[in-house]
Formats: C-alpha cells, sequence, structure tokens
C-alpha cells in the first residue's frame, strides 16, 4: 500500500502537479559504432568566420560534404581500419553521417573499414588518430605535434559563429593527459594557428597560459608588443581525459579569440584560449565522474609526450572514492557541459557521480574568464546525468552561435544514464517533462545504454548514441537514433518513416484541394486580390498563366529629377491589386495608388520544383557569392525568417523571403488577400481560424509538384 501511495505522488514534487512522463519512439539511423561518444549537428557558419570566408573550406559545407549543416557529427573509439598515427595512443575517429539517408534506406550499417569508401556519401571519415591527421601537419613545432585531431575522442563543440569544430579527447584513457583539439574541414589541427606551442592541440599541461595581453591596442604593432611573460592566470589544466568542452564565446580580454570550455576526469574545469593557452576555471571535484576506485596519483605520469613532472604531487580529483551510492563503471563515456551566455553567463556541467548538475555563474576580469558563483541543481529523477544539451541552440548570433550554446531562455535536456531517460529542465532547475526511449525491437532504452545527446538546429529532434546492439543488427555495437523533441506540453511528431510518410500524403492532399479552391470573401478573399484561387495564376496546376491580367503590379514613385525611387505608403502597394472588395458592389477593380509613376510587370513563374530551393543550405548558396575569375560577384542576402531566425533569403523578387512556407504565406496574402500568423496582417483583413494550417499544407502539396512528363524544364 506504501508503494502504490508513493507512485502516486506527483514527479515534480508539488501537490497537485504531475509531471508529464512521454514516450519517443526512436528511428535508428547508423550503428556499427564502437565506443560511441559525444554527438553534434554540424549546424551552420556563421557569415565573417574562417570557413564562409574561405572557398576551399566553404566547399566542405556543401550538401554531401562533411560539414553539409544537416549532418551529424559522432565520436566514436575506433579508427575504422586507418593505421594509427601513434601507437602509444588512444585511437578514435570522428565520423560525419548524414542522417537523412537512413530515412529512406533504412539504418545505415557503418563498414568498419572505411579506407575505401569515397563512394558511399552516408557515412564519412572527418578525422581520426592517424598521420594524415597529426598536429605536425599544419603545426611541426608545437609541444604537441605528435597528438592527432581524434585520439580516445569524447565531447565535440562547435563554433559555429567564427570558427571550428572542437574535440575534447582523452588520449591516455581518463587517468592519463587529456586534450582540447581545434580542426580544420579537412579534419587536421588548426592550419595557420595562433598559438606556437599548441597550434590545433592543447593537452596536459604542455600549453598552460605563458603569457598575458598588457592591454586591448589596436592596430597590429600594438598587438605585437602586447604580451608578457605569466604563469597561468588561473590553475588547472588538463591532468586526466577531457571528457565534455563547450564553446565560451570570444575572449573577454578583447583579442576576438574563440574561448572554450573542458570538463575533465578528475572533475576539473579549464578554459582554452585558441592563442594564450589553458587557464583553470573550477578546480578537480567540482564534478564527480562517478567512478569507481581508480589509480590517480598524479606525480609522475606517462602521457606518451616524455615523462611529465606535473607539480601536482598526489592530489584529492574527486576520482578516488566517491560517495555517490553508485559508479558507472571505469569509464564515464562523457560530461555534458553547456553555456548560457544571454542575459548572463553560466556554465551548466554534468555531475554523474553526485547525482546532480552543477552550475558555474562566470564572471570575468577584462583577461579570462572566473567563477562568480557555483551553485547544485538536485533533481530526485536525476540517475547519473550524463550529459546535457540545448532544447533551443544559438544558432543566429554570430559571436556565441554553437550548438553547446542555449539560446535565450531555452531549458535544457538532460540524459540519465542510469535509467536511459531524457528530462527537460528550465534553466532554474524545474523538471518540466521526463521522456522514455523506445527503440525499434529493443522497447525502452535500458540503464547503461545511453551515451550523449544532441539537439538539432531547427529544435525538432533529440539525436542520442547508445552503447551496445540494437536488435536486428548482431555484431554491429554502438548506435546513432532519434527522437522527436519534448516538452511539458507534448513530444514532436514521431520520427518513424512510415507514420511521417502518411502524414505528408494527407498534409499535401489538403494542399492541393486549398490550391483548387476558389476562395470566397466569406474565405478570406480579398479585401484586395489579383485572383480567386491559387490554379488561376498557376494552372495546370503548377504552371505559369502568359495571361497579362495575372501579372503582377510591383510599383513605386520615381522622382523625375533624381531618378530616385522610394516605396509608396498605401494599402495597395508595393504590390497593387488588381480587384478590390465594396460592401454592397461586389468584386470591384483596385484604384492604383495615385502616386504610382513606376510599373514593374512580373509573370507568375511555374512551381514545379521550387520547393527543392528551400532544401539548399545556406551554405552552398554562400559558397557561389564569391568571385569565379570573370569579374561577376554575387552576395546571398540574409534575411529573418517567419520564425525569427537568419538566413539566406531564397523566394520573392528580390531574395527577401527565407522559406517555402513564408513564401506561400506572402501569396495569399498579396495575390489572394488571405493573411495568416505568419505575415503581417492588411488594414481591413479578416483574420481566417486554421489558415496557419491551411499555409503548411499548400507548402507541403509544392514539395510534391514535378515537372508533366514530357514538359521541357
Amino acid at each position: 500500500m506504501a508503494a502504490i501511495f508513493l507512485s502516486l505522488l506527483p514527479g515534480s514534487g508539488v501537490a497537485g502537479e504531475q509531471t508529464p512522463d512521454w514516450r519517443l519512439s526512436a528511428r535508428i539511423v547508423a550503428v556499427g559504432l564502437p565506443d560511441v561518444a559525444g554527438v553534434r549537428e554540424v549546424g551552420r557558419f556563421h557569415v565573417g568566420g574562417p570557413i564562409p570566408g574561405n572557398p576551399e573550406f566553404l566547399m566542405a559545407t556543401r550538401e554531401g560534404r562533411v560539414l553539409d549543416p544537416l549532418r551529424v557529427l559522432v565520436a566514436v573509439g575506433s579508427n575504422f581500419g586507418v593505421p594509427p598515427g601513434d601507437p602509444a595512443f588512444e585511437v578514435g575517429a570522428i565520423l560525419s553521417i548524414d542522417p537523412r539517408a537512413g530515412k529512406s534506406d533504412g539504418a545505415i550499417v557503418v563498414p568498419q573499414d572505411l579506407t575505401g569508401n569515397d563512394g558511399d556519401g552516408r557515412v564519412q571519415l572527418y578525422t581520426a588518430q592517424s598521420e594524415r591527421f597529426l598536429n605536425q601537419r599544419y603545426n611541426a613545432g608545437a609541444r604537441t605535434a605528435r597528438l592527432a585531431a581524434a585520439t580516445g575522442p569524447r565531447y565535440i563543440s562547435i563554433n559555429n559563429a567564427f570558427g571550428r569544430p572542437w574535440i575534447a579527447n582523452a588520449p591516455n584513457g581518463v587517468a592519463g593527459e587529456g586534450s582540447v583539439t581545434v580542426v580544420d574541414p579537412d579534419g587536421a589541427p588548426l592550419a595557420n594557428a595562433p598559438s606556437r606551442e599548441a597550434g590545433g592541440v592543447f593537452a596536459g599541461q604542455h600549453t598552460d597560459r605563458e603569457q598575458t595581453p598588457k592591454a586591448q591596442p589596436s592596430g597590429w604593432l600594438g598587438k605585437l608588443l602586447n604580451y608578457q611573460a605569466s604563469g597561468q592566470l588561473t590553475s588547472g589544466g588538463m591532468q586526466t581525459g577531457a571528457l565534455g568542452t563547450a564553446f565560451l564565446g570570444p575572449s573577454p580580454d578583447g583579442s576576438g579569440f574563440a574561448v572554450f570550455a573542458a570538463v575533465t576526469a578528475d572533475g576539473g574545469v579549464v578554459q582554452i584560449h585558441v592563442q594564450d593557452g589553458v587557464d583553470g576555471l573550477a578546480g578537480p571535484g567540482t564534478v564527480s565522474t562517478g567512478l569507481g576506485t581508480v589509480s590517480t596519483s598524479l606525480g609522475t605520469v606517462s602521457t606518451g609526450l616524455g615523462t611529465v613532472s606535473t607539480g601536482l604531487g598526489t592530489v584529492s580529483t574527486g576520482l578516488g572514492t566517491v560517495s555517490s551510492g553508485h559508479g558507472i563503471g571505469d569509464d564515464p563515456g562523457v560530461i555534458g557541459i553547456a553555456f548560457k551566455w544571454n542575459p548572463d553567463r553560466a556554465l551548466y556541467i554534468a555531475d554523474p557521480g553526485r547525482d546532480r548538475l552543477v552550475l558555474l555563474e562566470l564572471e570575468d576580469d577584462r583577461r579570462h574568464f572566473t567563477v562568480a558563483r557555483t551553485r547544485p541543481i538536485s533533481l530526485p529523477e536525476f540517475d547519473r546525468p550524463v550529459d546535457i544539451a540545448a532544447a533551443i541552440p544559438e544558432i543566429a548570433n554570430p559571436q556565441f552561435s554553437s550548438h553547446t550554446t542555449l539560446a535565450g531562455g531555452s531549458d535544457l535536456f538532460v540524459a540519465n544514464r542510469g535509467d536511459g531517460s531524457l528530462l527537460r529542465l528550465s534553466q532554474d532547475g524545474r523538471l518540466l517533462a521526463r521522456a522514455t526511449i523506445e527503440v525499434p525491437g529493443l522497447g525502452p532504452l535500458g540503464a547503461d545504454r545511453l551515451r550523449a545527446i544532441a539537439t538539432s538546429a531547427d529544435a525538432q529532434h533529440i539525436w542520442i548514441t547508445i552503447g551496445g546492439e540494437v536488435p536486428g543488427f548482431p555484431g554491429h555495437e554502438g548506435a546513432l537514433v532519434e527522437v522527436g523533441a519534448f516538452d511539458e506540453h507534448g513530444a514532436a511528431a514521431a520520427t518513424q518513416e512510415t507514420q511521417g510518410a502518411a502524414a505528408d500524403a494527407n498534409l499535401a492532399a489538403r494542399g492541393k484541394k486549398s490550391f483548387l479552391t476558389d476562395f470566397t470573401p466569406r474565405m478570406g478573399l480579398g479585401p484586395l486580390f489579383n485572383a480567386a484561387s491559387c490554379v488561376a495564376c498557376h494552372p495546370g496546376p503548377g504552371g505559369a498563366s502568359i495571361d497579362e491580367s495575372h501579372f503582377a503590379r510591383r510599383i513605386a514613385h520615381m522622382d523625375p529629377v533624381s531618378g530616385r525611387t522610394v516605396p509608396i505608403d498605401h494599402p495597395n502597394s508595393p504590390v497593387a491589386r488588381r480587384h478590390a472588395l465594396r460592401a454592397g458592389m461586389g468584386i470591384v477593380p483596385a484604384a492604383m495608388p495615385r502616386q504610382a509613376n513606376v510599373i514593374s510587370l512580373r509573370m507568375p513563374l511555374a512551381l514545379y520544383g521550387i520547393a527543392g530551393i528551400d532544401e539548399i543550405p545556406d551554405s552552398v548558396i554562400e559558397a557561389q557569392a564569391v568571385s569565379k575569375g570573370d569579374g561577376i560577384k554575387g552576395r546571398a542576402h540574409h534575411v529573418v525568417d517567419s520564425q525569427g531566425a537568419s538566413r539566406v533569403g531564397r523566394y520573392g523578387w528580390k531574395a527577401d523571403i527565407a522559406t517555402l512556407k513564408d513564401m506561400v504565406a506572402n501569396a495569399f496574402a498579396n495575390e489572394l488577400g488571405v493573411t495568416s500568423a505568419t505575415v503581417s496582417r492588411e488594414a481591413d483583413a479578416q483574420p481566417i481560424e486554421g489558415d496557419t494550417a491551411q499555409i503548411d499544407a499548400v507548402a507541403s502539396y509544392l514539395r510534391t509538384l514535378r515537372l508533366p512528363d514530357g514538359a521541357k524544364p
């Protein structure tokens, strides 16, 4: 009876409130990922950063290439047939996987030898522990020249704002020295690195800070003379494996260089300035990995880089005997970390050994970051939380964009390795919802299977890595799966392809019906419009009318002296609709604004294949906006879509409309007078209940349009 009573208590611990507990159907994306660890969607790199600014780098972000924005990077403990660059270190690789491929072809079975895999674009080797990817390739004089970009890789964070991917590694296992690497699109550690000592690999105590800026000068000479010898500003290093990393943004010293945080297996947190090296942030034991009894005497450590005296003697690291009540084996896998930048700065860090999160509130002294306060976040629902992901990643801000950064006000997802569940928390630590992951053929994901999580750029999906085999794929250990995102109000649509296809077909059918419908005033037509249906101007349906009465009229006023063209402030501008509704008169010709002295006729376009433009990644469009040596150069038009996100414009006369859905909404408003929640409502227009769903349906229908058989493109 006591057990029954306790089971009926609300999950949130607040009387009268029951925490929602959802079941999420997983789609298996890929299997054959031994010792799988961290995962991250690539995302879009902002204009102004080194990747969009370098045509060769930018090509790596094109569709199907290794840094395609929609691909997913996965850290795996295998070289996949590539010979190790240095047998003294752990092997490992970062794979680039196309999650879209698995939807049509079924789960991807990753070959265990990728050396001859150039023909299969679904899985690509981004970087590995091999000669090709050693730091010495571009940084032969670096102290860490013999370390690779990925060696015992654990975690991935990407500076989408003005940088590159970064990887946290345990090249000597969890008890040996760790490393954090910054990687170029070719998979090798950073070329032309700001730090001669580190190049693109920061490791152990070899790359600790040795100099500090005196001021914040302008001009190259001032910057050249700006530094003075110094020890670390805050002590700390990577004497144990790096198990998590997150982008912190530009350095507070005003240099503009990137700074990343990393959490190590001894429970400490460091900060890595890409030019000036490693400083501490929070000491060992800040979090606990939950390890059992591990020998961590750090007097003399064999690192493969020589025998290094750390000067730490024997220290209490939190790796010894941990009073956590349980361990997670000899290796925790990852320690998740996420950064909040707005309106104040804080780091959320998983603390699996103590069943909690730790919040580090950050300040700075205009040289580096410091910890102002430390606050634990504890919930009864925590069960060895190993990873954290932003429910809405920061993708828009060009200073902080990264999938390890929380967008303003974003909640957090927390991954429980203990019971395989996911939690959604508010930033102040309130539990909003819990979810159980249902894997096909396996049922609910059990204990010790979940490894790491990441959120997609559109905040609709969660990528999850799990250990062990999944039913139907014997001999293929480790998997990447996808589930829909969730909150306290519900879960996103199921990711199963059969369910999605049926729903899409039904939505497209409704869209076709709307496309062919003759609208009436009761249905929202007017008060100004060019036609009463979509098909009138796009016969076929989907073609282009050559009837001049269907041509759109773009109007403006031109000063006859200066030739300057200005828009006209009038309800029937800048598109002058041909028809109007008048009370008691029905449909009448619409009045042309008297100020109009410039009229441009625009023939309606055929809509076959128009949806494909929506699927072109921003990076592909931006890649063409460079001089090709013929004197012609364009530029991408960056606009804000109806969801408030910045992206390259694709539709409209000036590429001023971001998405297919926005284009449809614009056409409903300008051509039919039917407004929706995605565009500004015009004067006298009547809101139409459910019109947003109608726009979704028409957009879905346009995605199905194909050129008729026998027609010329």
